[in-house]
């Protein structure tokens, strides 16, 4: 998988989770102390986050940060086959 098709898949695991919780990206954005657009980017596949943003992510939906990567690679593979 090259770095565009791991952005993209991220990007809908993001999506998908922050869905979950019946948050905007709004909602999300201001949990994480950023701003809206930067959570479309990465839904998007167009913005890579860093391990900086993985933990505030993790942070925002109460889980570790090993979980949400977990979780990730979870789908991840299950979109693989």
């Amino acid at each position: 998988m090259n770095k565009s098709d791991y952005n993209k898949t991220f990007g809908i695991f993001l999506k998908q989770k922050r869905t979950s919780k019946n948050w905007s990206q709004t909602d999300l954005a201001s949990k994480l102390e950023n701003n809206s657009q930067n959570i479309s980017r990465i839904e998007r596949g167009e913005l890579t986050p860093t391990i900086f943003w993985i933990e505030k992510l993790a942070t925002a939906f109460e889980i570790k940060t090993s979980q949400l990567i977990s979780e990730f690679e979870d789908m991840r593979e299950k979109s693989n086959k």
